[in-house]
């Protein structure tokens, strides 16, 4: 068989993108397999059906047209067809055209040439390709692969439609790669024929870029990630692929709880050696087309001030912007713009320190004379940020400010910390930030509020007010808790007094608040105590933080430091900022009063919300190392991991709690709960006892009482189930005193479910289930009415809404298991057949994390035996021949499983 020789030479520089991005990505910290990024969809697995069907069936089609804009990846499909064609009834060449190729003859000499058989002098080009047909004894076809066919010159297309018409029926297919926008001149007569097949190359869609990142980062894309990056890609891939790794290369790109989240990080970033730019940096090019892409939204000023951006001659640029609009990277409308807005972003990181500052201070400046129109969002403080000390400083902190009050967070943290810098007057500057400290911590991004906070207090600490001292010292100890500066935090709560900044009552509230976030909280109500009267008694600021954070004490310790103190509106702003910095963990629990994402997340996890509330917990924990991490996100993680149970994913859950032990967390005991219920779930008993005896060893060295009462409930549990009775009643004792010190609504309603579980009192039953209709939580509703039912008390109908309830929020394990009750108790169990579905799914989901037979049994309440004979039809019906294989298909979305 005739093969074509390799072509291995590197195409000449046009003003295009590449066909296909470098396929490897630089493994990070966070995420990344490398590996090839593959496009593939069933719209283009149709498309190269269809052209192999006109290249081995369809003699009277001469000519196949595979067109699409650049980058899309036409090369790439040429590649793949001809593959698929490779066998002893078909010979295939693949030639690579040079731009502006004129010579016809000259092309049908290489394609003589690949095959061995090169033309004799004087030789017709027609009778070249004949004999090109004769000489390929035994072969049915010939099957020519053109690549960036759109290179060839007028002449020479025009020649070649003329040979394709002379050899209409004869057995040789030319599959043409055609960049879009691009001329066709000289096809009409062919196509009026019928002898051209032409196939347009679609850009991806959602689905396919999803498929990409999973395959990339072994992890689902977040919701609207995928969406979001084909939206500014186009949907190209050689786009696609060079964004992904651009924001691998800073970091930007997080997995958790096998996501993938995009993070704060800054914009994607390449190299200038990267291939996606290597068609653009032509002399002449390079320079026009960085300056555009930060000035492109400034519509017909953008030509004018590229001119001065580069240095060179407003006919040059205009020159060079035609021809990139020709080539089809930028559009020409009410200016110029890129085709594809990730371009511009990608290109924007190529510029220099001076290139960003000088072009972004020429957009400021043209917009703020009126020689340029103003774009709307954030193009305007985005270049006030770039252009730096290049623009009046006063004018530019006022539009950083005033564009920070409506911005997302993120932006605005970054705005409003520019503005600080631009500001000259002390006493403004200071006021600055304190707003932009106080503002970072309520959002608990706590690095950036301690770094406010610390600037203000080294640079103006004769311009703060009397109120803003105190609260900025104790931002800068919570911002130690932050970066997990556990050696300082000791060093405050050792350090004698004298030696502390500031007044002795801010000493003393900042002493107790490092103790606090050192979780030594006896420590901190007995500091508070001996000197209430020094912190009480000082400033107005002082006495508020100092009264709040007693409170703070109180709550988690059951304990009050000493009598009521000050009260009114600045003790409640101070439990708020408490609150955003981690320092009152008994209200974070709950999420009240606060609009940061952990707080969010709680909430939402609470009300029976689950997949919106893991979006949220896994964003802000993809974010939290950029922003400091919050040490009052306890609860977040307990929940997170309480939600991942109750969905059958223990692996998931495990690591979930193991991602927050590695953590600098206050009230570490309140994730025994989720752990000790995640070993109860495999039947793992010992351990589950072992968890919870050792959370509470840590909470009573800690001095923690709030939490404790939920763990006294589990080991009454255990001590009930194994039989002592004695024991139990002593762990409901203990559940009735800590109710009585903390006084909450959780504690109490522990204290009701004790006395159900050991002492069967019927009116605590009817109590507990009362009150668990009234909290307006779903999940913690029906666990309620699941424990009750199994003491005898609850009814049909209020076990029928526990089941339904748990079906709603996808909690398969407690639904499974509320299942095997209810049919123990003659209780009818409607919907057989989404029944047998439901067990399907959990099986498969307890498959996939990796649990083995005998543990799968434990979950479901049957025996090992059982379990085989499932696993057994259920890889039959389905057709996966391993629990990897399985896995696998789970992770691409081919199983459904739980978000």
């Amino acid at each position: 068989m005739l093969t074509s020789r390799s072509t291995t030479t590197s195409r000449p520089q046009t003003r295009i993108l590449p066909e296909i991005a470098d396929a490897h990505t630089p493994r990070t910290d966070t995420a990344a397999r490398e590996g090839h990024l593959d496009a593939r969809s069933s719209s283009r697995e149709e498309l190269m059906n269809r052209v192999l069907d006109v290249c081995t069936g369809r003699p009277g089609v001469p000519l196949v047209l595979l067109t699409g804009q650049a980058g899309i990846g036409r090369s790439r499909v040429l590649t793949q067809i001809r593959a698929r064609l490779a066998g002893p009834q078909v010979s295939t060449v693949e030639i690579r055209v040079s731009s502006g190729e004129r010579d016809f003859p000259g092309l049908v000499g290489r394609i003589a040439g690949e095959l061995d058989v090169p033309p004799a002098r004087g030789e017709s080009t027609t009778d070249v390709l004949r004999r090109l047909l004769a000489s390929l004894t035994g072969k049915r076809r010939l099957v020519v692969f053109l690549d960036d066919a759109h290179r060839l010159a007028q002449s020479c297309r025009t020649a070649a439609a003329s040979a394709l018409n002379a050899l209409a029926g004869a057995p040789i297919t030319f599959v043409c790669a055609v960049r879009t926008p691009g001329a066709d001149a000289g096809l009409e007569p062919l196509r009026a024929a019928g002898l051209v097949h032409e196939e347009r190359l679609r850009p991806l869609t959602v689905s396919t870029v999803e498929h990409i990142l999973t395959a990339q980062l072994g992890a689902r894309p977040a919701p609207g990630l995928a969406a979001s990056l084909r939206t500014t890609c186009r949907g190209i891939p050689a786009v696609v692929h060079a964004a992904i790794e651009g924001y691998l290369a800073v970091g930007g790109l997080r997995i958790v709880d096998r996501g993938t989240h995009l993070v704060g990080n800054g914009a994607p970033r390449l190299p200038v050696s990267h291939p996606l730019f290597t068609a653009l940096r032509g002399t002449s090019t390079w320079p026009v087309v960085k300056a555009l892409a930060v000035l492109h939204p400034l519509g017909e000023a953008a030509p004018r001030l590229i001119a001065e951006t580069a240095g060179i001659g407003a006919d040059e640029v205009l020159d060079v912007l035609h021809t990139l609009c020709a080539d089809g990277v930028v559009l020409r409308g009410n200016g110029w713009r890129f085709r594809v807005p990730m371009l511009a972003t990608l290109l924007t990181g190529c510029l220099g320190p001076y290139e960003r500052r000088r072009s972004a201070q020429l957009a400021v400046t043209a917009i703020w004379d009126g020689t340029a129109s103003r774009p709307d969002g954030e193009y305007l403080p985005e270049r006030i940020v770039a252009a730096s000390r290049l623009v009046d400083g006063e004018r530019a902190a006022a539009e950083l400010l005033a564009h920070a009050e409506t911005a997302p967070v993120d932006v605005a943290i970054r705005w409003r910390w520019a503005a600080c810098g631009r500001l000259t007057d002390p006493a403004r500057r200071a006021a600055a930030l304190h707003r932009h400290a106080v503002g970072c911590a309520q959002q608990q991004r706590l690095a950036p509020a301690a770094m406010a906070a610390q600037t203000a207090l080294r640079e103006h600490p004769d311009s703060l007010t009397p109120d803003a001292v105190p609260e900025l010292r104790l931002i800068c100890v919570a911002g130690l808790a932050g970066n997990g500066n556990t050696a300082a935090l000791r060093e405050l709560t050792e350090t004698s007094l004298q030696s502390l900044p500031g007044s002795w009552a801010d000493r003393i509230v900042n002493r107790a608040a490092a103790f606090c976030l050192l979780d030594q909280w006896e420590q901190a109500r007995d500091l508070l105590l001996a000197e209430r009267e020094l912190w009480s008694g000082g400033e107005a600021g002082v006495a508020a933080l100092g009264q709040a954070l007693a409170d703070a004490v109180e709550a988690v310790t059951g304990t009050t430091p000493a009598a009521s103190g000050p009260a009114g509106a600045a003790v409640e702003e101070a439990q708020t900022l408490l609150r955003a910095l981690g320092l009152d963990p008994a209200s974070a629990r709950v999420g009240e009063d606060g609009e940061s994402a952990v707080s969010q997340s709680v909430r939402a996890m609470l009300a029976g919300q689950w997949n919106h509330a893991l979006n949220l917990a896994r964003s802000a924990i993809a974010n939290a190392p950029a922003q400091g991490e919050s040490p009052g996100q306890t609860a977040m993680f307990r929940e997170m991991a309480a939600i991942l149970t109750a969905r059958g994913q223990l692996s998931r859950a495990r690591d979930v709690l193991a991602d927050a032990r590695s953590r600098h967390l206050l009230l570490p005991h309140q994730l025994a709960l989720p752990e000790a219920d995640l070993e109860l779930t495999i039947g793992a008993v010992q351990q589950s006892r072992t968890v919870v005896e050792d959370a509470l060893a840590v909470a009573t060295e800690s001095g923690a009482v709030f939490g404790t009462d939920e763990l006294w409930l589990r080991m009454a549990e255990l001590e009930t189930q194994s039989g002592n009775q004695a024991a139990a009643r002593q762990c409901a004792e203990r559940i009735e005193r800590i109710a009585d010190r903390l006084g909450t609504v959780d504690s109490h309603r522990n204290r009701l479910l004790a006395r159900v579980l050991v002492d069967h009192d019927a009116d605590a039953a009817a109590d507990v289930l009362q009150l668990a209709s009234e909290r307006g939580r779903p999940f913690e509703y029906a666990a309620t009415v699941t424990a009750v039912a199994e003491c005898g008390f609850a009814d049909q109908k209020l076990v029928r809404t526990a089941y339904e309830t748990f079906g709603e929020l996808g909690a398969l394990i407690p639904r499974a298991r509320l299942r095997l009750l209810m049919r123990a108790r003659n209780i009818a169990v409607t919907g057989r057949k989404a029944t047998v579905a439901e067990n399907e799914r959990l099986l498969a989901t307890l498959i996939t994390e990796g649990l083995t037979n005998s543990q799968v049994a434990t979950v479901l309440g049957t025996s090992e035996k059982s379990v085989e004979g499932r696993l057994t039809r259920f890889f039959q019906r389905t057709g996966y021949r391993s629990r990897a294989e399985l896995a696998t298909a789970t992770l691409h979305c081919c199983v459904h499983t739980p978000a």
